[in-house]
């Protein structure tokens, strides 16, 4: 006798379902997340907060990734505006390989976020991602970003989601970040997060040098005997509407994730 599958959102090859299952996957996360302590640093840091811009702002990080050795290069551009209720940012990334052609992909993307109280803040973030090759569309994201502010110059940042593949097994996305600020305009980083099924690490330090204005500087490596390690230098730049204080959560932006 022959056996019907059931198709649920979960299964059905059609990615708008596919996200479905995703979100709904998140919104048991975020129940989990609200009794969590957390938080996150943004630019091009991979573990991301749960602050917005605040009306009417918007910001432009760029950063440049060089892997040991010149095997792999990749160039950011991430402009962002708060609309209402949700920030919009658009992420365009020029990726190469040594010997290969490079792929350019843009991954829109949509970030809601609230405090809890004076400490804790918590989100809820989705994107797309397209390249230029084919097929074009490679899938979606939804994580929930939290933040914790443990103290007047330390922050802890963490992610929990996952990568929902057009072509491929799913996969999970998170990590656990630490921000040190012990001096006015200067921050510490470091960073231990899972994107593309691979766990990496990184240390970093931020300089604010203007208001609205820090520059990113890092180091990371994929863990394991022969993961390669990789040098990011960033420029984060916000403007528009009132800035505050990049510590307070829920009002301004951290680091970023780039798969």
């Amino acid at each position: 006798m022959k056996t019907e599958r059931l198709v649920t959102p979960c299964n059905n090859p059609y990615p708008g379902f596919r996200l479905l299952c995703g979100v709904r996957a998140g919104l048991a996360l975020a129940a989990v997340a609200l009794v969590m302590p957390a938080q996150a640093a943004g630019g091009h840091h991979a573990v991301d907060d749960a602050n917005m811009l605040d009306e009417g702002q918007c910001k432009l990080e760029v950063w440049a990734e060089r892997e040991t050795g010149g095997a792999r290069t990749l160039l950011h551009g991430g402009p962002g505006c708060r609309v209402g209720p949700v920030e919009l940012d658009v992420n365009v990334d020029r990726e190469k390989f040594t010997g290969m052609n490079g792929a350019t992909s843009f991954s829109p993307q949509v970030k809601w976020a609230t405090s809890l109280n004076e400490q804790l803040a918590v989100g809820l973030v989705v994107g797309l991602r397209f390249n230029n090759q084919s097929p074009r569309y490679v899938g979606s994201t939804l994580y929930i970003p939290v933040t914790w502010r443990a103290g007047d110059t330390l922050s802890v940042h963490a992610n929990w989601g996952r990568d929902f593949q057009q072509t491929g097994p799913n996969q999970a996305l998170g990590g656990l970040a630490l921000e040190w600020a012990p001096v006015a305009d200067w921050s510490f980083i470091a960073e231990r997060f899972l994107q593309s099924g691979s766990s990496s690490a990184r240390v970093g330090v931020r300089w604010a040098f203007k208001p609205g204005l820090s520059l990113d500087i890092s180091r990371a490596r994929t863990l394991g005997p022969s993961g390669p390690s990789w040098t990011t230098v960033g420029v984060n730049w916000q403007f528009g509407g009132a800035s505050k204080p990049a510590d307070v959560a829920a009002a301004g932006p951290g680091p970023s994730r780039t798969p």
